[in-house]
This record gives structure tokens, C-alpha cells and sequence, in this order.
């Protein structure tokens, strides 16, 4: 019966022990996401307030949140509809419009609309095909989704997610793979969303205090164990 108590409070030890060591590994990964998420932000922060950089060279590529400033036609009968995309908490869409420039296709986050009707597309019309757009550079991360965008024949094309190499095979026309997201209200713009409206770092950090709670109390189990065996 002793060597059995003896042998429960080892592999209690070794289960404790294991699960210390991953709850100090999720908090130091939360501290490290925490660090990224404010690179980020501060990059968003400096670039935003920054005066735009026209876009003319044809081998310009540009980093996130470069604000720049382009001139081209907007392709009024090719547009797309970002789906489930949160403002002041309601859902809808943002509409994404295709921007001939010289020789390539930039795509422009016009802005939001409300999605009111799931029956009845929004209005999106554009006052203007020839256009000057002011705002920033975005990239959209690698979309994971098991739909198929490309099913829909109709326009505007609505989209649960956005990647560039599928807009550019169903526009059959080479496609810049970042997107320009106007920062400001302007000529063609709709409702400016921010990607960005405060700094996450914090719920992170948040985060990894609570691992390193549970590491503690982990350690203390571990220690009254390791005391009940010397007894």
C-alpha cells in the first residue's frame, strides 16, 4: 500500500513538473507575441502620421503601413466583398476595388458597409472611375479556409477571405500582393475602419501572467509532494 502511495505521488510529481514547464513556455511565448504586437503597432503609429509616398516605380515594394499615394482607374464593375468584418459592433463587409495603375492592378480597401440584408447587396458605387487614392500598405496574412471563394460568378464577388493570387486568377490580370487601405475620407472612400485601434501588447502580457500563476502553483503542489514523500 506504501510503495503504492509512494508511486502516485512520483507520477503526480512527474505530471505537476511536465505541466510547469509548459506553462512557463505559453508565458514566455505571450511575452514574446506581446513584443511583436507592439513592433507592429508602433510601425502602424509612426507610418500613418507619416506624409505619403507616391507610387510610380513599377519595382516598388513596400512594407506594411507605408502610407502612399496613387493615381489610376478603379475597375467599377470588377468589384469584391470582404464578408464578416466588425464595425461599432455590427457585421458587414469591406469593399475591396480593383485600381489599374500604369501596368498593374492594386487592390484599395475602400472602406466598410453595413451588411443589413443578407438578401440585398449594399450600394457601392463609385463617384469617380479615375481616381487619386491616399492610404497604406497592408498585407494580408496566408488566408486558411475550406470554402471556395472562386464558386461565386457574380459582382460584386463576395469574399470570406482575401488572397491576392485567387483575385488575380479570376481578374486573369497580374495583382499587387499587398492591399492599399485608405486612411482617410476621400472621393470614393465608404466608412473608414481602423485594422488597428489600440495596442494588444498588454492583453499578452496579461496572458502570460496568468501561465506564470499556474507554473506557481504547479511548483507549490510540487513541493508539498516531494515533502509528503521524504515523511
Amino acid at each position: 500500500m506504501r510503495n503504492k502511495k509512494i508511486l502516485m505521488r512520483g507520477l503526480g510529481i512527474s505530471l505537476l513538473s511536465t505541466l510547469v514547464i509548459l506553462c512557463i513556455y505559453l508565458a514566455f511565448w505571450q511575452i514574446d507575441r506581446g513584443k511583436e504586437k507592439d513592433i507592429i503597432f508602433q510601425s502602424y503609429m509612426k507610418n500613418i502620421s507619416s506624409d505619403p509616398i507616391e507610387i510610380s516605380d513599377s519595382d516598388f515594394t513596400p512594407v506594411d503601413f507605408t502610407k502612399v499615394i496613387l493615381r489610376g482607374r478603379f475597375r467599377a464593375s470588377n468589384q469584391f466583398l470582404l464578408d464578416n468584418k466588425v464595425h461599432d459592433k455590427k457585421a458587414g463587409y469591406d469593399v475591396i476595388t480593383p485600381l489599374e495603375v500604369d501596368d498593374k492592378t492594386v487592390l484599395i480597401n475602400r472602406g466598410w458597409v453595413d451588411n443589413n440584408s443578407r438578401t440585398k447587396l449594399p450600394n457601392i458605387e463609385l463617384a469617380s472611375e479615375y481616381s487619386e487614392v491616399i492610404g497604406y500598405v497592408y498585407y494580408y496574412k496566408k488566408p486558411y479556409t475550406l470554402s471556395d471563394d472562386n464558386s461565386d460568378s457574380g459582382w460584386p464577388r463576395l469574399l470570406q477571405t482575401l488572397d491576392t493570387n485567387v483575385i488575380a486568377s479570376i481578374l486573369d490580370r497580374k495583382v499587387e500582393p499587398y492591399l492599399i487601405v485608405m486612411s482617410e475620407n476621400q472621393e470614393n472612400s465608404l466608412q473608414i475602419r481602423n485594422i488597428f485601434k489600440k495596442n494588444d501588447k498588454l492583453k499578452h502580457y496579461m496572458y502570460a501572467g496568468q501561465w506564470f500563476i499556474f507554473a506557481t502553483i504547479g511548483t507549490i503542489l510540487i513541493i508539498v509532494l516531494l515533502k509528503r514523500s521524504k515523511q
